[in-house]
């Protein structure tokens, strides 16, 4: 049987192959037996800490559907949301469930549920509306139903979890899908001025600023009529929480389909300040040493975050009654990440607190017990509720570690300048413009924040004369037109010389940040000007610092510099890092004129070198669009000469193929006896050319199979053993369509997948089943994952 779609995804890939992705060592890969669809882990099956017990309260029946959020009422009730539709209460009694019951049928997907100001909240993502649900008549039942306030925008990353804070607001944290409505929100929210603010050659915008949808947090009153954005440039975090100092945080996703890009950022803990921007955006998110760009916590790497708390109400030891407690999805784990003040924010570090395969956490709470109670589910999958108790033999008592009173000065500080985000104040602007050259990058934030706050006209020209760089990010972020060509024409008669690293990074964002506010379809600014910056910059290109060599590169293409081409060609050594690689050539693509053919050589001597390194999708579309912009660049005698090099180096061969003739259309019962016997003892080897011959291979990566190509399309497929157990595998494989990720859509018919059916069909029953084991295996082919 073939398939014209398969065809295709083979032909686009020809050529790309990769090493394999060097994935950090994750508690999943060397946990336990799989548990089979329709029955979930046990706690001998899961891994936890010395001392701790785990315990399953309750299994989810077929009726009950996939559970993605929960919550505890004021009577100790757990409230739990079914993934489709509705929420269910449980009563719990000893060691289990004493009373089920369904408390709505309408809502849709409540990822956030939030029990407060006497009334349950319900986030739900495919009703895309946030709810207050209240008992008039006390009943106890919810007999009201209000929508707080609607948002446009997709699901996939959506209307996610909610929190009381410590000042009786409610926080709702989103994903970068919706948007709420600029009449929603309060003149008063503190993000305010923001933008795409990124150059990207080649594309240049006109006039466009307030366009970048990013995850963000949103600060309400218990009505709902006093709503302010708290911040932006986020992912997409799902949930949110208060340390006992009153400072939020969250754990943020990846763009998982940015692996091996410059930009790419692995799932982090951030600190959530007023005003904060963290800088992603869906085309090149911004630099990280980038003034305007708050930075983590805490880089935890590859994953899926879903639930987080801290754990001051749990009876856990000191250590982890203060850890902030986050959930990973994808790999099947709780991390406890222990946070530590360092100048006016905080520095964390993490470990493994409990894990297994499957366990795809998507929600904990602490109970009124003080256990730890958490859910797992989504995608359709099982789900039941465990419980976490300390049963070791240490103390619980705990009490607040004493904190340096420096740090306390300076969080203080950041705080008392925060108050002034809101608007205009009389005499802040002084008052901020003080403090934009503090020596602490969270306090110097919170001064430019407040001082773009206070009107314009008050501080402009300190700002265009001030030597301080975060005066002129607020004049570039606030100020029109004719302030933006003002702002450009004073920094184009600075040199670079003089200034420290950290003052060249804050001089390269501010130029770049008045050429993107400033836009246009092709020319930004007059000869003139464009000649006097590129004077203040091409001197100090390059330097020892990699990203002011990507910042300077990005700026001087812009400028169309005559020698940034031969200066960056210079760079495109074997030992260049290869996402530096595919950045210089992903700029290079869009330089036109003064190409020597030792320089055509050299791009395609290092495109081909950064086509052999691990990427993901979008790393590979980047070459891909290099490859093909390079090439069509090229003269006839050029293209003769290089003819060697213009094709992508050919892939290793695979595992020699079984026949890919037609053995049966397969269906999930054609194997429901054989895989009640553990796949430990299967062949991994035959299920490692068995991923080649079904076509997997096209899409899809997996850690250990050294003839995967590069991801183009599907997701990696690493960890997918941590979140789905071997019948729900071949049932996703067999029928494709029946659940899609947003991101695996066709264009033109989103209720199909890009995947499609019938892959396994050409493969025999036992290659099946060792391709199942394999993907469990996460691609170890010696099964030691099962051991």
């Amino acid at each position: 049987m073939k398939f014209p779609a398969l065809a295709l995804l083979l032909t686009s890939v020809a050529g790309l192959h990769a090493q394999t992705l060097r994935v950090p060592q994750q508690a999943a890969y060397d946990s336990w037996m799989l548990a089979t669809a329709g029955r979930v882990p046990g706690p001998e099956e899961l891994q936890s800490l010395p001392g701790f017990t785990v315990e399953v309260v309750r299994v989810a029946a077929p009726e009950e559907d996939s559970w993605v959020g929960m919550t505890f009422d004021e009577r100790g009730r757990l409230i739990v949301a079914k993934e489709k539709r509705g929420l269910l209460r449980f009563t719990l009694e000893g060691a289990g469930v004493a009373k089920v019951e369904v408390i709505d049928d309408t809502l849709l997907e409540c990822r956030g549920l939030l029990w407060a100001h006497k009334s349950l909240y319900a986030n739900a993502n495919n009703s895309k509306a946030l709810h207050r649900l209240r008992d008039t008549d006390g009943d106890d039942r919810f007999d009201e139903t209000r929508v707080i306030f609607k948002t446009d925008g997709g699901v996939g990353h959506g209307r996610n979890h909610l929190r009381l804070g410590p000042d009786g607001f409610i926080y709702v944290v989103h994903g970068d899908d919706p948007e709420p409505a600029d009449a929603l929100l309060a003149p008063a929210s503190p993000y305010r001025h923001w933008g795409e603010d990124r150059l990207v050659p080649g594309r240049r915008p006109a006039g466009r600023t307030n366009v970048a949808r990013t995850g963000h947090v949103l600060r309400l009153d218990a009505d709902g009529k006093y709503i302010t954005r708290l911040c932006g440039g986020l992912r997409n975090p799902l949930d949110l929480d208060f340390n006992r100092d009153g400072e939020m945080f969250v754990y943020d996703a990846d763009m998982e389909r940015d692996i091996g890009l410059a930009w790419y950022r692995p799932t982090r803990v951030l600190h959530i300040v007023s005003g904060g921007e963290y800088g992603w955006r869906h085309e090149l998110s911004w630099p990280l040493g980038a003034e305007d760009n708050l930075p983590a916590a805490a880089d935890i790497g590859l994953g899926s975050p879903t639930g987080v708390t801290f754990g001051y109400a749990a009876q856990f030891p000191p250590k982890y009654r203060e850890a902030f407690f986050i959930a990973d999805w994808s790999y099947g784990r709780i991390l406890a990440v222990s946070l530590r003040p360092e100048g006016a924010s905080y520095r964390g570090e993490s470990e493994t607190f409990l894990a297994g395969r499957p366990l795809n956490v998507t929600d904990l709470v602490i109970g009124p017990d003080g256990a730890m109670y958490f859910i797992t589910g989504g995608r359709r999958t099982q789900s039941a509720l465990y419980r976490v108790r300390y049963t070791g033999a240490e103390s619980t008592v705990s009490a607040p570690p004493v904190e340096p009173y420096e740090t306390r000065a300076l969080r203080a500080l950041r705080r008392d300048l925060e108050t002034l985000h809101g608007g205009p104040v009389a005499g802040s602007a002084v008052t901020a413009f003080a403090q934009l050259a503090h020596a602490d990058r969270w306090v110097r934030f919170a001064a430019r924040v407040a001082l773009e706050a206070q009107p314009f006209g008050e501080w402009r020209e300190q700002a265009l004369q001030s030597a301080v760089p975060s005066a002129w990010l607020a004049f570039a972020r606030v100020g029109g037109t004719d302030d933006l060509f003002a702002l450009l024409r004073r920094l184009s008669t600075m040199g670079m010389g003089a200034m420290d690293a950290d003052a060249r990074r804050q001089f390269l964002r501010a130029i770049e940040l008045a050429l993107a506010r400033l836009g246009a379809v092709d020319k930004v600014i007059d000869a003139d000007l464009e000649t006097a910056l590129r004077r203040a910059l091409a001197p100090a290109f390059p330097t020892k610092d990699r990203e002011l060599n990507r910042e300077l590169c990005r700026l001087l293409v812009w400028l169309r510099d005559d020698s940034v081409r031969a200066k960056t060609v210079a760079l495109l050594t074997p030992e260049l890092p290869p996402e530096d690689t595919g950045f210089f050539l992903f700029l290079l693509r869009h330089v036109t004129t003064g190409w020597t053919l030792a320089e055509r050589r050299a791009c395609f001597e290092a495109l081909r070198r950064a086509e052999a390194f691990p990427g993901a999708n979008l790393y590979v579309e980047l070459l891909q669009r290099a490859r093909a912009d390079l090439v069509a660049a090229l003269d006839d005698d050029e293209k003769r000469d290089l003819a060697g090099l213009l094709a992508p180096a050919a892939p290793p061969a695979p595992p020699t193929a079984p026949s890919a003739k037609f053995v049966q259309a397969w269906k999930p019962q054609d194997f429901h006896d054989a895989l009640r016997t553990p796949l430990r003892a299967r062949n991994f080897k035959s299920g490692r050319d068995a991923f080649t011959a079904s076509g997997c291979i096209a899409c899809h990566r997996i850690v250990g199979n050294e003839a995967t190509l590069r991801s183009i399309l599907g997701p990696d497929l690493t960890a997918v053993g941590a979140r789905f157990g071997p019948e729900a595998l071949l049932l996703h494989t067999l029928e494709p369509s029946l659940i899609i990720d947003d991101k695996y859509r066709q264009p033109d018919a989103p209720n199909l997948s890009l995947m499609p059916p019938g892959l396994l069909n050409t493969l025999e029953r036992e290659q099946i089943l060792d391709l199942l084991a394999y993907l469990a295996s996460g691609g170890d082919v010696t099964g030691a994952a099962f051991q």
